[in-house]
C-alpha cells in the first residue's frame, strides 16, 4: 500500500487524521486563551471563586466554546463545508427543538430527584437566596448552563461526531465519543465512580440519538443546558463533591450513596438508569424516522 493511502482515501484525507488535526487546533487555541486568562488573573489579582461557581463556568466554557468554534471554522474552510454540515445551528439556535430539548432535560432531572425523594434520600430545604441576589444567581446560572450546553455539545457532537462517522459510521462513532465523554468526567473529577461514567456515557448516546433524529444539535444543546441547570442550580445537588455557589435551595441528600449519588450528585445515582431508559423510549416514540429517512415529530 502506498504511503499516500495511509493519509488519503477515496474521499480525501481520512477521518482519523482530520479528527487529530481538529484536536491539535483546538488544544492550540485553548492553550493560548488559557495563557491569556492566567495572565489576566495574575496581573489583576482576580480572586477565583471555588468551583462550581457560575462565573467560573461562564469563563471556562465560554473559552472552550471560542476554541471549538475556531477549530471547527478552520476545518470547515479547509473541507469547503458550512457549520450546519456539522450539526451546529445558527440564528435558529433557540427555536422549537432547543426548547423541546430543554423540557426533556428539566423533566429528566425532576423525575430523578423525585425518585430519590421517594426513596427518602432528598430534602428540598429552604430558599438559599432572596430578592436581588436570587435573581442575579438565577441569571448567572442560566448563562453558565447555556455555556456548558453549547461548549460541550459542539466539542463532542459536532465536528468530531461528523468526521468520525464518515470513517466508521454514525453509531460506532457515537459509542466511541460517548465512552470518551464519560471517561473525561471519570478521570478529571474527584471521587468518581463507575455509575457516573456509565450514566454520562448513556446520556451522551441519548443526545447522539437526538442529533440523528433531528438533524442538528438544537435539541441536544437545550437538553444538556437544562439538565445541568436543574441538577446543579434548581434542585441544588452536589457536583464533584461540592455544592454550587448561588444554588436555589439549601437542599440535602441523605442516605445510601447508591440512591442519592453521594457527593457526585444525582447523575451518579443508580436511579438515573431507569430515567435514561425512559428518555430513550419517549424520544423514540415522539421523534419517529419515516420511510423516506426524514424525522417526523409525533
Amino acid at each position: 500500500m502506498a504511503w499516500k493511502n495511509v493519509f488519503r482515501g477515496p474521499n480525501g484525507y481520512r477521518a482519523g487524521w482530520r479528527f487529530l488535526l481538529f484536536l491539535a487546533i483546538l488544544f492550540g487555541v485553548q492553550s493560548a486563551l488559557q495563557e491569556l486568562l492566567d495572565y489576566i488573573v495574575g496581573h489583576w489579582r482576580v480572586a477565583v471563586p471555588p468551583w462550581p461557581d457560575p462565573t467560573v463556568l461562564i469563563v471556562q466554557d465560554g473559552t472552550a466554546l471560542i476554541a471549538v468554534l475556531a477549530a471547527t471554522l478552520i476545518l470547515a474552510r479547509l473541507e469547503h463545508r458550512r457549520l450546519r454540515d456539522y450539526g451546529i445551528p445558527g440564528r435558529d439556535s433557540f427555536s422549537r427543538p432547543f426548547w423541546a430539548g430543554s423540557i426533556f432535560g428539566f423533566a429528566a432531572v425532576s423525575l430523578l430527584i423525585g425518585l430519590i425523594a421517594m426513596a427518602g434520600g432528598y430534602s428540598l430545604g429552604q430558599l438559599n437566596l432572596h430578592g436581588v441576589a436570587l435573581v442575579r444567581a438565577a441569571l448567572l446560572w442560566i448563562i453558565a448552563s447555556l455555556a456548558i450546553g453549547f461548549a460541550e455539545e459542539l466539542l463532542f457532537r459536532a465536528y468530531p461526531q461528523f468526521t468520525l462517522a464518515s470513517g466508521m459510521g454514525f453509531w460506532p462513532a457515537a459509542f466511541f465519543i460517548a465512552v470518551a465523554f464519560g471517561a473525561l468526567h471519570y478521570f478529571t473529577k474527584p471521587d468518581e465512580r463507575w455509575t457516573d461514567w456509565a450514566s454520562v456515557s448513556l446520556l451522551a448516546l441519548f443526545v447522539c440519538l437526538t442529533l440523528r433524529r433531528t438533524g442538528d444539535l438544537r435539541f441536544a444543546i437545550g437538553f444538556h443546558a437544562a439538565f445541568d441547570f436543574a441538577a446543579i442550580y434548581f434542585y441544588s445537588g452536589p457536583n464533584g463533591g461540592n455544592v454550587a455557589t448561588g444554588r436555589l435551595f439549601q437542599a440535602s441528600f441523605h442516605g445510601n450513596d447508591a440512591i442519592t449519588g453521594g457527593p457526585l450528585g444525582p447523575e451518579a445515582s443508580l436511579l438515573v438508569f431507569p430515567v435514561i431508559a425512559l428518555l430513550f423510549f419517549v424520544f423514540d416514540r415522539l421523534y419517529r424516522r419515516t420511510g423516506a429517512g426524514r424525522v417526523q415529530a409525533a
